[in-house]
């Protein structure tokens, strides 16, 4: 059951008429007008006077025809997609004529007959006949050939074979004179059922014009109103009411409990039903619209409680829920309850599993162990907290009972069951626990402390050993692990994978196969293997893979409506015969039917519309196509979109699309749930696209295709292409000529530079050799550098003894002097002056100075010269007193050099810098210098 809101069709919220166009599509009767659904997309169509629509009709044509208030016309679909409306007043001869609301129309043959309140107005070609009312006209409708309407207080009336006249078949008395709501076909030959507003159920003769109740639907103490009824294909009769939901009948007119999916009809008032193609029912309500899907491959069956477990047994259904333990009627056929849930006394509060042992329904309960003798709890033992019973291997009659704090030894002993002594030795919760390959070993599953393995002793009274494997022993996570058998092999889901034990490497290993198959990165939860299926619950997914298959393929889209309502840990799986499975969750119980569709020749993929977008605006194109041309499109699109439905799909599953564009998609696209496709900027060319829908049920739509061509420019077309062709030649040819020329060119340029390559290698060489010379010279300068500061130390030196000696040999003239003061002796007086002769020849005169002035120029080349440039008239002496300068000789040191007073030295100086134009403040020496230099 879907229902549809405001949100969903964007229109008014009441509804009261509904019609099937041939290819699948709904119309529905609004305040707002038509509203149109394709299964996809919702379109609406407003009448010119804005009048709600209170009928709809289809003709043999499929042509819709809707009345309005004193409006009537019908609606089409244009070539792009879209739906309008074409007024037919002026056919009907409705201009300027009040008849207000047209309540019903009916197709028969070639007429179509219009009812309102006060006439019926019946058209044949542009034939309009008038059949006015005596009082006022209710119900209208169709029985096989017949048309029928009821005339208040009057009676029920039907149109002859001409079409101008209503004849009297049944009085107002005979059926109490109440309000007829519908009138169907009988299950005898001329005879019908009339229902009334009221309630009431009549079979009528009409042959013999005679009328008989058969039952009161509503009976004395419910006060409603039947606002619709219609009759399925099997006779089966469905009334719907103003506030007591849908009410169902057999064909004899008798109230059986309703279908599982009708018991959570919608609560709102409800207007009317329709009867789909696909024998699917459309609820009218007052606030929106709901989807009855009776071939949908789920249905729920309970939703009062959580459900934890599920038991079919003897044409019984029980429920281990979070309330206790519910049981129901149930049709193995159909699959269906047939009697309303009941809740088993005396066992209110949680219910964890409902088992078939030896014939009995044992509950494993909160409060304990129970057995389940028509429909009421017998407890076994005394003791609670029991989460399910385990068979024991190769000892009949015998069982482990999983407590929350332990196992429990169960036995039956003939038709009695008793629950022995708690089995010493192991206090964990036992909830999930499978045998081992290992004789009375058992693997148990913590949610949260890991995994355990239990040996028992052959009496069973007690575990000899525990083995807990946590993180240590392979598994990267401990918590949630759950154990099952595969295969015959026992194996452990995680969330992080399968493993298997290996009891070699006394560790858990990844399960290989199972890995690849199933996601190891998710939290498989639970796993089931039933014949060549199995079964899993994966992140909160529920789904199943041919355990057979070398690559299998997850089933999952059919039980996406599932996703998160499992209970954790305790999803509940039972496989039922014929491809069925019960899922308990915590939104109640579901059945599923998993038996695959196949295509259908009745259920086509339609192409709703086609558009393009180009420079920000949208344009449709037309839906319409001749084979061999296809539909042109302007060059340049932006996006080129296709939207798609599949009308005749059952609207109660999910539908899915796949679609190609041929020489664009290199297959078909993967199956999805958005209804349709863009593709941006194609290239100019011939294309097919092709789309082909299915529903999760298995069922496969017919594919269907649009051929277009994408417009070349002029620069595009095939003479373009040719000229193209001769250009590129032309080119091509041109291009060697300039190439030869080319190559000439750089083989000239090549030598040139080879040319030019030599002299610079040449040039290069020269520089090398300059190089190296220069590299030379820096050498000698160095050298020279070197030795000039050399010969300027050893000018120096030389200076200082000069001016050493010349002092000693001014100490020792003035010794002698005073020594000859002092001497008497002329002998001693003659040798004094052989001493001062010998002083005199020895004393320090010009060839000195001389070997000082050569020293000098070797060292300061071209110094005097320069001086001699900048004043001509300087003197021996003041040359050599500005070399003695230049080295930096004081006043003092030059006095005895130069033989003058350390005065003379001063006025020397003086006179000098006047000659060289030295001004008083700046530097002697340092001007000296720059001269040298």
């Amino acid at each position: 059951m879907r229902q549809y809101a405001k949100t969903d069709f964007n229109a008014d919220p009441q509804f009261w008429a509904a019609c099937e166009g041939n290819d699948g599509t709904m119309f529905f009767g609004n305040n707002d007008g038509v509203v149109i659904f394709d299964g996809e997309h919702w379109q609406k169509v407003i009448l010119p006077n804005n009048s709600s629509v209170r009928s709809l009709s289809k003709d043999s044509n499929g042509v819709i025809y809707a009345g309005g208030y004193n409006e009537a016309g019908t609606v089409q679909k244009d070539k792009n997609g879209n739906y309008y409306y074409t007024s037919i007043t002026h056919d009907l001869q409705l201009e300027g004529h009040n008849i207000e609301n047209i309540w019903n129309i009916r197709v028969l043959g070639n007429k179509t007959l219009f009812r309102a309140n006060h006439e019926i107005i019946i058209t044949a070609g542009k034939t309009a006949t008038h059949l006015p009312a005596t009082t006022l006209f209710g119900y209208s409708g169709l029985v096989g050939n017949s048309y029928y309407v009821h005339e208040s207080n009057h009676g029920i009336l039907r149109l002859d074979t001409t079409g101008r006249q209503l004849n009297l078949i049944f009085k107002s008395a005979q059926y109490n004179n109440e309000e007829v709501a519908a009138i169907l076909p009988g299950t005898t030959p001329n005879s019908l059922l009339v229902i009334t507003v009221q309630g009431s159920v009549y079979k009528a003769d009409v042959q013999t014009g005679s009328m008989q109740l058969l039952n009161d639907i509503f009976g004395n103490d419910i006060h409603d109103q039947v606002s619709g009824v219609i009759q399925q294909k099997g006779g089966t009769i469905y009334v719907s009411t103003v506030g007591s939901g849908i009410i169902t009948l057999n064909a004899n007119a008798q109230i059986v409990p309703n279908p599982a999916l009708l018991k959570t009809s919608p609560e709102s008032v409800i207007h009317g039903l329709y009867n789909a193609g696909d024998n699917n029912i459309w609820v009218l309500q007052n606030n929106g619209l709901t989807y009855v899907d009776f071939k949908s491959p789920y249905t729920s069956l309970f939703n009062k409680a959580s459900v934890y477990d599920a038991l079919v047994h003897n044409e019984q259904l029980y429920l281990a829920t979070t309330q206790g333990v519910y049981f129901a009627a149930y049709d193995a056929a159909t699959n269906t309850t047939t009697s309303d849930f009941k809740k088993i006394s005396g066992l209110q509060g949680q219910a964890w599993s409902v088992q078939l042992l030896q014939g009995d329904v044992i509950v494993s309960h909160d409060s304990g162990l129970f057995k389940i003798i028509a429909n009421v709890a017998v407890k076994i033992g005394t003791a609670s907290n029991f989460w399910k019973v385990t068979p024991i291997k190769n000892r009949e009659s015998f069982y482990l009972a999983s407590h929350y704090n332990g196992i429990y030894l169960l036995e039956k002993q003939d038709a009695n069951w008793i629950l022995h002594d708690k089995i010493i030795g192991f206090n964990e919760s036992a909830r999930d626990i499978v045998a081992a390959d290992e004789p009375d070993s058992y693997w148990i599953c913590h949610g949260y402390q890991g995994i355990f393995k239990i040996h028992i002793n052959a009496t069973y009274n007690r575990v000899n050993a525990v083995d807990h494997f946590t993180t240590n022993n392979g598994l990267k996570n401990s918590f949630n692990v759950n154990v099952t058998r595969w295969q015959g092999e026992v194996v452990f889901t995680t969330n992080t994978g399968i493993y298997t034990f290996n009891q070699q490497l006394n560790k858990f290993v990844p399960h290989k196969r199972l890995n690849n198959i199933l996601d190891p990165t998710k939290n498989t939860r639970k796993l089931l293997q039933q014949g060549n299926r199995t079964w899993f619950v994966q992140d909160d997914e529920a789904g199943y893979f041919y355990t057979s298959s070398k690559s299998p393929e997850l089933f999952k889209d059919l039980f996406l409506n599932l996703k998160g309502t499992f209970n954790r840990g305790m999803e509940c799986l039972v496989p039922l015969p014929n491809d069925k499975m019960l899922f308990g969750t915590t939104n109640g119980l579901f059945v599923y039917n998993i038996s695959q569709g196949t295509a259908s020749p009745d259920i086509k993929t339609i192409i709703t519309q086609v558009s393009f977008s180009r420079n920000q605006k949208q344009e449709l194109l037309s839906l319409t196509t001749v084979v061999g041309r296809p539909q042109p499109l302007p060059n340049q699109t932006d996006i080129l979109r296709f939207d798609f439905a599949a009308p005749k799909m059952t609207h109660g599953t999910q539908i899915q699309y796949s679609y190609i564009l041929e020489n664009v998609d290199p297959g078909w696209s993967v199956w999805q749930n958005i209804p349709y496709k863009e593709y941006t900027h194609l290239r100019p060319g011939t294309y097919t696209f092709k789309v082909k829908s299915r529903n999760t049920a298995g069922l496969t739509g017919q594919a269907t295709y649009y051929t277009f061509t994408i417009v070349p420019k002029w620069y595009q077309t095939t003479l373009a292409y040719v000229l193209y062709g001769v250009l590129t030649v032309l080119v091509v040819l041109g291009i060697r000529l300039l190439v030869k020329r080319r190559i000439r060119h750089e083989r000239k340029k090549s030598e040139r530079e080879a040319e030019r390559s030599r002299k610079l290698l040449e040039l290069e060489l020269e520089q090398l050799k300059l190089q190296r010379d220069k590299e030379e010279i820096r050498r000698d300068k160095i050298h020279l550098e070197e030795d000039v500061i050399n010969k300027s130390k050893e000018l120096a030196n030389f200076t200082m003894l000069l001016v050493q000696k010349k002092d000693m040999f001014a100490e020792i003239t003035d010794d002698l002097k005073q020594l000859k003061d002092h001497v008497r002796n002329e002998e001693s007086r003659k040798k004094l002056l052989e001493i001062f002769q010998k002083l005199d020849r020895h004393k320090i005169g010009e060839e000195y100075m001389e070997v000082f002035d050569v020293n000098f120029e070797k060292v300061h080349h071209n110094f005097f010269e320069k001086l001699k440039e900048l004043n001509p008239t300087l003197t021996k002496r003041e040359l050599r007193l500005c070399a003695f300068v230049k080295m930096n000789l004081s006043n003092k040191e030059i006095s005895p050099l130069l033989g003058i007073s350390l005065r003379g030295i001063e006025n020397a100086r003086y006179r000098i810098r006047k000659k060289l134009n030295v001004a008083g403040e700046d530097n002697f020496a340092a001007f000296l210098e720059n001269v040298g230099k």
